[in-house]
């Protein structure tokens, strides 16, 4: 009757409560660890996203004022020896710590952005030649009954026939350029929907007064302490000898630990590839610069985080089942009485 009635509370209670540990427990090693995310976004794709054609010219489209057909090329050039895979990686680390910081309770406010400052002053220093004269390259000859100059008001620009661009660049452009450097942004926002977001979803502490990680923590410690409570109360309910409840101490434990093992492996063969790709391309990019840009950046990402994800829960499974296997070997050289 007493295994029985263990039975039924490892089954209701012990497995799931395990289970529910270990899993939380594996998520929190890299859900809070934010050299995860900026390891993560260190991606070959997410730079060639951020650095496309499109995207380039989407900002430059958006702030110079010059035909929507210009054909910002040469620009681009310049640009792409300005914003190199080093700058948007420190620029990634301070967007993922400014968030670390401020779910930390380090910070009160959380505003991403990415800082064009560093950008727009080697613009106007190292490489303003090279900008200035790709600018009057890519400006259009005036028409008959249009002023040659630059007009910001009506968003219209164009340069006389017959003036080299040379002399367009040095003569002309150099001395209001730091005007046309001013109409570019200082920074761009990430996340502009931030506070709407964290509002609308009610993201906030578990406990009062505590930030959200130390909250993840404290379930974690208290679901454990659980779990470890009901695992060994239901191995003294199974049975009076130490060899048999040493017997379900291991079993118990090993049951769930296989479980999460297993799933390690599942996330390591890449089958929930579809559905994350599939969630990826019905998900709304409105509002996020480079939105649409995005979608395989976000999609490499989380792929390229699988192997981290799997091997916390492989690693979180394995080393329990040995622990369980050693209750069991411990169990079976305990000698019967």
């Amino acid at each position: 009757m007493r295994k029985v009635i263990a039975f039924l509370i490892a089954v209701v209670l012990v497995f799931p409560l395990i289970l529910a540990a270990q899993l939380l427990g594996s998520v929190n090693s890299f859900v809070l660890d934010r050299n995860f995310y900026i390891s993560a976004l260190d991606n070959d794709q997410v730079y060639d996203s951020l650095l496309s054609d499109d995207s380039i010219r989407g900002i430059l489209g958006d702030n110079l004022p010059l035909p929507a057909d210009t054909d910002f090329s040469q620009v681009e050039v310049v640009l792409k020896s300005v914003i190199t895979r080093e700058f948007l990686k420190d620029q990634i680390a301070v967007i993922v710590n400014g968030f670390f910081d401020y779910m930390q309770g380090k910070t009160e406010s959380f505003a991403p952005v990415i800082d064009l400052k560093p950008i727009k002053a080697m613009l106007a220093e190292e490489k303003l030649d090279e900008m200035l004269k790709a600018i009057a390259v890519i400006m259009p000859v005036c028409e008959p009954d249009q002023v040659p100059g630059i007009d910001f008001k009506e968003q219209k620009a164009c340069k006389p026939a017959g003036l080299s661009d040379e002399v367009l660049s040095q003569d002309y452009l150099k001395p209001i350029f730091p005007f046309i450097l001013g109409m570019v942004p200082n920074e761009i926002p990430v996340g502009e929907k931030w506070d709407e977001i964290r509002v609308t979803r009610n993201w906030g502490p578990f406990a009062s007064g505590m930030a959200l990680p130390a909250s993840l923590m404290l379930i974690s410690v208290f679901l454990a302490f659980v779990a470890a409570s009901s695992w060994y109360i239901t191995a003294l309910v199974a049975d009076e000898t130490w060899r048999l409840r040493l017997l379900w101490l291991g079993w118990m434990l090993i049951i769930p630990s296989a479980l999460i093992f297993i799933l390690g492996l599942a996330v390591l063969a890449d089958i929930p590839n579809y559905w994350i790709n599939l969630g990826i391309e019905r998900a709304s990019m409105n509002g996020i610069p480079f939105g649409n840009g995005l979608r395989e950046s976000l999609s490499a990402v989380i792929n390229g985080s699988l192997s981290r994800v799997a091997n916390s829960f492989m690693m979180m499974g394995g080393i329990s089942s040995a622990i369980g296997l050693g209750f069991i070997f411990w169990g079976l050289a305990t000698p019967k009485k």
